[in-house]
């Protein structure tokens, strides 16, 4: 098996830089709502995210600009290395409804779908995090005293015995169009309410 042998050359530079930055909304889903055996994945890209027929979908959140922020590094293994995946989430409001997802959080394994600022490789302009093994609430932050508004800053992340093979993985069904499409459907329609 030649899993780490590299295959391609790669220009790694344009005239213009790429935006790492993510949109200010983001979709969250429970993590076994997944269906693997019906979704598509080759080569680090899904081309058909399905969810079990009993889920009813994943929800949007939307928020200010850079309130989320995604990360992924390097978990150098003795034997075999992974990734570590991680979505931070600022929440600016203290409404009893966002406790209360707050407080199932923390018993939840989630997998999250982010929607890049950058449009010029329509191929990764939507990620999943924690597609293999999901992310679970590691951090959770409540101040009263934040001079940016910030009521909790909740961090979603590979656990410690759970980490991914990849980077995350690009959602595309086969052009921006289709891809818009297969995410919106992903959505419970009361979550958009």
């Amino acid at each position: 098996m030649k899993c780490g042998q590299l295959s391609k050359s790669l220009t790694l530079a344009a005239c213009g830089s790429s935006t790492a930055a993510i949109k200010a909304k983001i979709i969250i889903g429970n993590h076994d709502d997944i269906d693997k055996e019906a979704s598509k994945v080759s080569d680090g890209v899904c081309s058909e995210l399905v969810l079990t027929q009993s889920s009813g979908g994943a929800f949007l959140y939307e928020s200010h600009r850079n309130a989320f922020e995604g990360n992924c590094t390097l978990s150098k293994g003795t034997y075999q290395s992974s990734y570590d995946h991680q979505i931070v989430v600022r929440i600016f409001v203290k409404t009893q409804e966002a406790k209360d997802e707050l407080n199932k959080l923390k018993d939840s394994k989630v997998f999250v779908i982010t929607e890049g600022e950058d449009s010029r490789s329509p191929e990764t302009h939507y990620e999943i995090y924690g597609f293999d093994n999901g992310l679970v609430l590691t951090d959770l932050q409540a101040a009263t005293t934040d001079s940016d508004g910030v009521i909790y800053t909740v961090t979603l992340a590979s656990g410690d015995s759970s980490k991914e093979s990849g980077l995350p993985v690009s959602l595309w069904a086969g052009s921006a169009a289709a891809t818009r499409t297969a995410v919106d459907g992903l959505v419970k329609a009361s979550s958009a309410e």
